[in-house]
């Protein structure tokens, strides 16, 4: 199995503004081989695809010569990216493909590292003394705060506000996969309650972006008063950048935590497959839902159930809140009602807990089917 390993970095005032360069750089390069298929599919309705943008750079780099100053990999990466934004509009998982801004561009792809079967470094590899090596930047400082496990297969150099990171992308074993269907369980995500499972269990919502937003309100407020393009803009613009990165850090810390310790408790986990796109869509929840994250939370324990040996089932989501887990009458109830009372057998639940058991019956049911 592939699995992303992530290390602070710690590259010098020279080092940073060579990686900016090439960000930059790169940017440019998307943003050209973009325009470049949309103008040769509206002109001559030409499909521009990856290979003819490779050929394509091989002519700009004579024209341009500072593209020869960037690691060839990072720019073969680009018409990669190009080509993955138009697929993934085409199958309706991601809007249009737009024009990359300064912020939107943020990471540099290597897909080789280390050494290769003739003894040569690929453009980033690992020095005597465990440090990232390029030749063009040298050595960079790295906290290798836990082991690499496994073969690395790719490196990324991310930008994340004012740190750099490197993640490693690594091939080892997977856990050999022992299901005990005794020991499974189901969990229903909401918003009141972050995850409901179906021994009875309750996780609270911990509403990291509710907590931070009056500080957040207040620090963007400041920055519509400062002049666009001043000292004193930029410094409050890194503020608020840092206010939305506090967020995000508590978030997938606490995600992290909770998708950890339910893969390892758990041998089989069974959750909704909620479309979440449409569910953002509702403009009283949205926010709220958008904070919960729960996409992330479902790929999260995707992995770690594999990592862990035990697996993950997605459900269709129909009707797992109205039916009565006992005895399957449906019970129609609205969003305000947090109690589940079934009329028919008596049985008195809540409403999320019995959702969860729902949730339990429909993965045993579908993972029996497909054994």
């Amino acid at each position: 199995m592939l699995l992303n390993q992530k290390y602070e970095i710690f590259p010098t005032y020279g080092q940073k503004e060579i990686v900016e360069r090439w960000l930059h750089y790169c940017r440019q390069l998307y943003n050209s081989a973009l325009l470049d298929k949309q103008r040769k599919y509206k002109q001559n309705k030409e499909n521009y695809n990856r290979f003819d943008m490779q050929k394509q750079l091989t002519i700009d780099k004579e024209a341009y010569p500072f593209l020869k100053g960037i690691p060839s990999q990072p720019l073969q990466e680009v018409f990669l990216r190009v080509t993955k934004a138009f697929d993934n509009f085409f199958r309706k998982d991601a809007s249009y493909p737009k024009l990359k801004k300064h912020k939107d561009y943020n990471s540099l792809t290597f897909p080789q590292f280390g050494i290769n079967k003739k003894g040569h470094k690929y453009a980033m590899s690992f020095s005597a003394n465990g440090k990232l090596f390029n030749t063009m930047l040298g050595e960079v400082d790295i906290l290798l705060h836990r082991p690499l496990e496994g073969k690395i297969k790719q490196l990324i150099i991310k930008r994340q506000g004012q740190r750099w990171y490197a993640i490693f992308c690594v091939e080892r074993q997977a856990v050999s996969s022992s299901i005990d269907l005794n020991n499974a369980v189901g969990i229903d995500v909401g918003l009141h309650q972050y995850a409901v499972l179906s021994n009875g269990k309750a996780y609270e919502n911990p509403g990291f972006l509710r907590k931070q937003e009056k500080q957040l309100m207040k620090a963007q407020r400041t920055l519509s008063k400062k002049k666009k393009g001043s000292a004193n803009y930029a410094k409050q613009a890194q503020l608020v950048r840092q206010h939305h990165e506090k967020v995000t850090n508590q978030r997938r810390d606490f995600l992290h935590k909770l998708s950890f310790n339910l893969s390892k408790d758990y041998s089989v986990i069974a959750v909704e497959n909620l479309n979440i796109r449409n569910m953002v869509k509702n403009r009283r929840l949205s926010k709220s839902i958008s904070d919960a994250g729960w996409g992330l939370f479902r790929n999260m324990l995707a992995y770690k159930c594999e990592k862990q040996g035990g697996v993950l089932v997605k459900v269709e989501p129909k009707y797992t809140t109205q039916d009565c887990s006992s005895c399957g009458e449906r019970v129609k109830k609205s969003l305000s009602i947090r109690t589940h009372i079934c009329m028919k057998c008596g049985t008195i639940l809540d409403r999320d807990h019995n959702a969860s058991l729902n949730i339990l019956k429909k993965g045993l049911k579908q993972l029996a089917t497909t054994e």
